[in-house]
């Protein structure tokens, strides 16, 4: 808000209405209120900023004073979830200080061009809004709720869980690829360690980047907004709950029938870029600080991906545009998995083992409790996450456009018998139009094979997304045999 004082008794301010100017008379001593621009984008459109300007006296000078009442420039400016009707945002999300940026960047020129840019007719982002999850109660409230002695409720129960061989420890044959990103960058560095990348992703499709450049704060203050928020009364989280056919929000995902055996996890998945697909219904208010947290995450993570794709391709062997253009805006979705602890830990899954329909995954442990594991050669290896390093894996869609060249592999989640286990994932997305398939330059040097068939990026994820979790089947169905 502005507050307008006029010093002397000379009038000249005038506001638009309707497509005319009026002329504003002072009285005295009062001041002369206007809506600015942030507080427009905060009500969602029900406040209105106004054009206005200030014209001149022919034979008297003219003194006013305006006071501007802004946002803290480290925040971000949305509308209020409260204020969304049928979830409808007509504002992007932007930091405050990207938008003074913009503003004072631009000459006066009628409306601002800083809040009509930001104005959206309709958001959406079609794959976590064309097909949903069945619900399912609660975990962490069941967990919460069991005695020691308590058996598992059947549907939780999974004899698969630990029939199989898990290698853990320190031998070195089984110790996943770690990639420094800025030996990466580093032109002495960067051609051994773009040899390192691509043999992760190649005989992994897993490794742990350090020196990634995301400043410390920015994850430690994630990890509290993440872990406060799973500290919130069950009913101030069910505030938050996937509605029907929309995997957005605070529930389950993969749950397609009533019959299926279930995860021992909650999980949270928000839709981040582009910034106008943001469904602000589901970012919640509390914890405080909660949504600049998730946006300063997701700036810093997309600088991370598109950095990785851009050596990705030149180890390849391709033009960096050529895969980036697949991802022009950088789509990109959030998931906060959270695992309660289960005295019958080595009866349940905390996630089914599957592959990731993305192209990138950076995982972040908000906690120091393990549990990924990962398929290699047959046998389970668990995975210790080091201290700040983002765990990252080859996604579906990037097994496909490098025509097999990197894998996406399986994993699966596991529970602790007594601690709870915290993640978040980011998933870095193609753009809702892309064709996926092999690019051209690497089936002509493999001969001319492509060993992926090509499908449309919305067709390929209301496949994966209605399917339950079951490891590589829904990547070889799309596979060629040659």
């Amino acid at each position: 808000m502005t507050f307008l004082l006029h010093v002397n008794d000379v009038d000249g301010l005038q506001i638009k209405k309707d497509g005319k100017w009026f002329p504003v008379q002072s009285i005295s001593g009062a001041l002369v209120i206007n809506i600015g621009d942030i507080l427009e984008i905060v009500t969602n459109g029900k406040y209105k900023s106004i054009e206005h300007r200030a014209v001149i006296n022919p034979d008297k000078e003219r003194i006013s004073s305006a006071a501007f009442h802004g946002a803290n420039k480290s925040c971000t400016i949305s509308p209020l979830q409260e204020l969304l009707k049928e979830g409808k945002a007509r504002y992007k999300v932007i930091d405050a200080g990207e938008y003074l940026k913009g503003y004072f960047a631009a000459k006066l020129e009628g409306r601002s061009k800083a809040i009509s840019n930001l104005q959206e007719k309709e958001i959406a982002m079609a794959h976590a809004r064309t097909t949903g999850s069945l619900p399912v109660g609660n975990v962490q409230e069941l967990a919460q709720s069991k005695r020691s002695d308590e058996q598992v409720p059947e549907r939780y129960i999974r004899p698969e869980a630990h029939t199989e061989e898990v290698i853990s420890g320190y031998d070195s044959t089984f110790v996943i690829p770690i990639i420094d990103l800025s030996k990466l960058c580093d032109p002495q560095s960067s051609h051994e360690e773009l040899v390192r990348l691509g043999s992760a992703c190649q005989q992994w499709g897993f490794f742990q980047l350090i020196n990634h450049g995301v400043p410390e704060e920015v994850i430690s203050d994630l990890k509290k907004n993440i872990s406060d928020f799973f500290k919130l009364p069950l009913e101030a989280k069910k505030a938050y709950s996937q509605l029907p056919n929309s995997l957005e929000g605070y529930g389950q995902v993969f749950v397609v029938s009533e019959e299926q055996k279930l995860d021992w996890a909650d999980m949270f998945y928000l839709v981040l870029r582009p910034n106008e697909s943001r469904d602000m219904r589901f970012w919640p208010a509390c914890p405080p600080s909660f949504r600049t947290s998730i946006d300063r995450y997701s700036t810093e993570t997309a600088k991370v991906a598109r950095c990785l794709l851009e050596f990705m391709a030149k180890h390849l062997g391709v033009e960096p545009e050529l895969l980036l253009e697949m991802f022009h805006g950088q789509p990109q979705g959030l998931r906060m998995n959270y695992y309660p602890p289960c005295r019958q830990a080595n009866k349940v899954l905390g996630m089914s083992p599957h592959t990731d329909a993305a192209c990138l995954t950076l995982l972040l442990q908000v906690n120091d409790v393990p549990g990924l594991q990962i398929r290699k050669d047959g046998k389970w290896l668990a995975l210790d996450a080091l201290e700040g390093a983002f765990i990252v894996n080859v996604g579906d869609v990037l097994e496909i456009v490098s025509n097999g060249k990197y894998k996406s592999v399986e994993h699966r989640a596991m529970v602790h018998p007594n601690r709870e286990r915290i993640s978040v994932a980011v998933f870095h997305r193609p753009c809702q139009d892309a064709l996926i398939g092999p690019l051209p330059e690497l089936v002509k040097n493999d001969g001319g094979k492509a060993r992926y068939s090509s499908v449309g990026y919305l067709d390929f994820m209301k496949r994966y997304y209605s399917a339950k979790l079951d490891g590589r089947n829904h990547l070889e169905s799309l596979r060629h045999e040659l």
